[in-house]
């Protein structure tokens, strides 16, 4: 069909290709007062169809992205940028990219992804933006209203160690591979500024809900392989006591594979009718086994008095008010299909609390650090 086109209506079909060809000597970039602006192509950019590279000084470059034609003129509630002196900075182009360079850093833009890499002024690597699908603004709805779901990825060298990003409840202090979601609560401060063992600062200049590093949600249990104190597989095995001061024979026992209670009230509802949650504790014990060998990370989230112990070593005893829970996370290496003994034991402390046991495999590139921001409204 389409070489029988090409012969009856040769002119025609000139013509359809001329706007194609127009199209690809459009500009790629332009450069502007105070920095760079380059147009990526949409298929290979992550839907984002302008960005600027902006100087704010010869040692912070900002890098701002656009799925519109244009760039919103709305202006950030988190950053200020006061004018400066004169900054002394230059542009030149290669075959792939655009490279900014000011007297402390160069900025290497790809013209076909739009993807930013920072080198320092010898050109020694400092970070870069991942090449390929680096950079998502996905459009959503939500309550009727558009919004965009972004994400962004970096990456970096196994020897970084990542700091900052507020207050958060988890007792971790490097936040590589960890995760950090950013809400503002009680105790929990989001500060989404990460700096690096490696001199170097992001700034994330949004103020939607987001998650840094590990982005995957937690698994619950559940998806381990589990077995009961006595070797039956699927399950754990809880035991309830309706005094907390005599552990010595529980009230009753129940097959359970989950612990999972986020919200105060669920307690009220699923917790067995026959268990006194106001005068008893709870105490789950049996052995699991992952089907992946490395790092595995198990968050558990409590009110009350919380204890846990894997392989025999207490590794979580820790006590919260149960109005706000608090949270641990536990970096442990497992051996693949290997069991692990796990007891876990809970006073909730009150006529309704909080208890979650969830766990993240390990993850295949230790290199790369991902910040996905949520939601975004759409520009315009």
């Amino acid at each position: 069909m389409q070489s029988k086109l090409v012969k009856v209506v040769a002119g025609i079909i000139a013509i359809a290709i001329m706007p194609f060809l127009v199209h690809a000597q459009q500009k790629k970039y332009e450069i502007v007062t105070d920095g760079v602006i380059v147009y990526p192509d949409k298929a290979l950019a992550g839907n984002v169809q302008v960005i600027k590279v902006q100087v704010i000084s010869g040692k912070i470059i900002r890098v701002m992205a656009s799925a519109d034609s244009d760039f919103s003129d709305s202006k950030s509630l988190i950053t200020v940028y006061a004018k400066t002196a004169e900054i002394n900075w230059t542009a030149s182009e290669t075959n792939d990219d655009v490279v900014l360079k000011t007297q402390s850093l160069i900025a290497i833009i790809n013209k076909q992804t739009g993807a930013v890499s920072f080198k320092d002024i010898n050109g020694k690597p400092i970070l870069k933006e991942q090449q390929m699908n680096g950079r998502s603004l996905m459009p959503v709805v939500s309550d009727g209203e558009g919004f965009y779901k972004i994400k962004q990825t970096f990456e970096t060298t196994p020897d970084d160690a990542l700091y900052g990003l507020g207050q958060h409840q988890d007792g971790i202090m490097n936040y590589r591979n960890q995760q950090v979601y950013f809400f503002q609560n009680n105790t929990e401060v989001a500060v989404p500024f990460l700096i690096s063992s490696k001199n170097y600062g992001i700034l994330w200049d949004n103020y939607s809900l987001s998650t840094v590093g590990d982005i995957r949600p937690f698994e619950l249990l559940s998806s381990l392989k589990l077995f009961s104190a006595n070797g039956e597989q699927g399950w754990l095995t809880a035991s309830y006591f309706n005094d907390k001061s005599d552990t010595t024979k529980a009230s009753f026992t129940k097959a359970e594979s989950s612990i999972n209670y986020p919200y105060l009230g669920d307690t009220k509802l699923f917790l067995p009718a026959d268990f006194k949650i106001d005068k008893g504790f709870i105490r789950w014990q049996g052995s699991f086994a992952s089907t992946f060998n490395g790092i595995h990370k198990f968050r558990f989230t409590y009110a009350g008095y919380f204890k846990v112990w894997i392989d025999g070593k207490l590794l979580v005893d820790r006590w919260r008010q149960p109005w706000n829970p608090g949270s641990e996370v536990v970096n442990m290496p497992l051996e693949k299909d290997k069991k692990y003994p796990i007891k876990i034991e809970w006073i909730p402390d009150g006529g309704e609390s909080y208890a979650t046991a969830k766990w993240l495999s390990p993850i295949s590139d230790e290199s790369i650090i991902i910040v996905r921001l949520e939601m975004i409204s759409i520009p315009g």
